[in-house]
């Protein structure tokens, strides 16, 4: 849980130095490459259209998710390569676990709420030995061996498919929240063992 703490901090960090540098630099106009990204109305507010709208001016996610493929907590960033295609990559731990996970997300036009869907890899591991058993968590205890859990020093491989639903903030200062809960099924690929899971979390795309 320490790692996932750190990891939080240094990514938030180094998130938060990104948006100083960005707004550092000033275009002729007085116009910082920051606020390019965003789309402001007449009226001074910033607004979008749609879900697909917001994503093709804030190209950048960065947030916080419980369950699914990075395991009881995870820090999860997204890069949308195009409005309806993103990269994701998710690092996460649990009792007696770390892992990452590596992804593609599909999303689907909407407004204020819009349907995604997600495929692809995660990895859960430990190689210290802790005291805490991996036992407790549920999809471990169905894809370990007993001397695996006994010994806490494990590899175990997922391929993941996940559909969900997301809330999209679209317009104010808060524009670019997003809160999401997903329907998760986790395919370990040695023992070919499906195993049902879910995951609720926020993202705040930038």
């Amino acid at each position: 849980m320490k790692k996932i703490i750190i990891s939080i901090l240094l990514l938030s960090s180094i998130s938060h130095a990104v948006s100083d540098e960005l707004r550092s630099q000033v275009s002729p106009n007085n116009e910082s490459v920051f606020d390019r990204k965003r789309n402001i109305a007449s009226d001074g507010v910033e607004i979008y259209e749609s879900n697909l709208e917001m994503k093709s001016y804030k190209k950048f996610g960065l947030g916080f998710l419980m369950g699914g493929a990075t395991g009881l907590l995870g820090l999860s960033a997204e890069m949308n390569l195009d409005p309806t295609e993103a990269a994701v990559i998710g690092l996460g731990a649990g009792p007696s676990y770390n892992s990452f996970n590596l992804g593609w997300k599909h999303n689907f036009i909407g407004n204020y709420l819009s349907p995604y869907t997600k495929v692809g890899y995660a990895k859960w591991f430990n190689s210290s030995g802790s005291s805490n058993s991996a036992g407790q968590s549920d999809i471990l205890k169905r894809v370990l061996t007993d001397d695996e859990i006994k010994n806490n020093r494990f590899s175990a491989d997922f391929i993941v498919g996940s559909v969900g639903l997301e809330y999209n903030q679209l317009e104010g200062d808060l524009s670019g929240v997003n809160f999401f809960g997903e329907l998760v099924m986790m395919a370990e690929l040695e023992k070919i063992t499906l195993i049902p899971s879910g995951a609720v979390g926020i993202i705040y795309y930038y």
